[in-house]
C-alpha cells in the first residue's frame, strides 16, 4: 500500500510541477511531493526495481538525443569538448574536496554533490557509491534552481556588456 500511495503522490506532484511550468517540473514536483509526504507521515516506499527502470528510461531518453548529424558534428567539437570535460571535471573534484573539508560532509557525497552532472543522473549514480542521496539531490536541486533563475539574467547582462 505504501508503494501505491508513494506513486500516486509522485504523480500528483509531477503533474503539478508540469502545470506550474517549473523547469524539470515533473521531476522536481514529484520529488518535493514525496519528500513532504515522507517528512509529514514517515510513510513512503518504492521497489528497488523501479529505480533500475528509471535508470533505463533516463538512459534511453539520453540516447534518443543522438543522430547521425550529431556524430558528424563531433569533429568540430573535439577541442571544445575536451576543454569543457577537463575543466568541469577538475573544478568539480576540487569543489568536492573543499565542500567536504569545510562542512565535514563525507567525501563521496561531497564529490557527487559538486559534480556537473544532472540532478537525476547524479542522484541515481551516487546511491550506487554509498553517498547520501538526499543530500546530493537537494544540493543539485539548489544548483538547478539557481542556474535556471540566475544564469539567463547574468548571460543577458554579459552579452549586452560585451556588445556595448
Amino acid at each position: 500500500m505504501n508503494i501505491m500511495l508513494t506513486l500516486v503522490v509522485a504523480l500528483a506532484g509531477g503533474l503539478l510541477g508540469l502545470k506550474m511550468k517549473i523547469p524539470a517540473g515533473t521531476l522536481i514536483g514529484a520529488m518535493v511531493a514525496v519528500a513532504i509526504m515522507k517528512i509529514g507521515t514517515g510513510r513512503g516506499e518504492i521497489f528497488y526495481s523501479y529505480k533500475l527502470v528509471a535508470q533505463i528510461v533516463v538512459g534511453g531518453m539520453l540516447g534518443l538525443n543522438f543522430t547521425m548529424d550529431t556524430v558528424k558534428g563531433l569533429r568540430n567539437l573535439i577541442f571544445p569538448a575536451m576543454v569543457v570535460v577537463v575543466g568541469l571535471t577538475l573544478f568539480s573534484i576540487i569543489l568536492g574536496f573543499v565542500l567536504s573539508r569545510l562542512t565535514g560532509m563525507d567525501l563521496t557525497t561531497a564529490l557527487f554533490s559538486a559534480s556537473s552532472g544532472g540532478l537525476t543522473d547524479m542522484t541515481l549514480i551516487s546511491g550506487e557509491y554509498g553517498a547520501d542521496t538526499p543530500t546530493v539531490a537537494l544540493l543539485h536541486l539548489m544548483r538547478l534552481i539557481t542556474v535556471i533563475s540566475v544564469l539567463p539574467t547574468v548571460i543577458g547582462a554579459l552579452m549586452r556588456w560585451v556588445q556595448a
